[in-house]
């Protein structure tokens, strides 16, 4: 089943979940079963739904 783009893939909150993620995985402290994508804008979403994050946070990056 593919997935639609998510919204928030070029902003620094992705980037932030992504990196964060990436470093949790190397170390072994998390192991990711499904698809990386689909977890990284599943927290983004629900950290922006909760208005944990700034605005800046989830505008797209310029030429995007």
């Amino acid at each position: 089943m593919s997935r639609a783009r998510s919204k928030f893939q070029h902003t620094p909150l992705w980037a932030a979940v992504a990196s964060t993620l990436t470093e949790l995985q190397a170390s072994g402290e998390v192991r990711i079963d499904t698809e990386t994508d689909y977890v990284i804008d599943y927290l983004c979403r629900e950290l922006a739904a909760k208005q944990v994050v700034t605005p800046e946070a989830v505008s797209l990056a310029p030429g995007r």
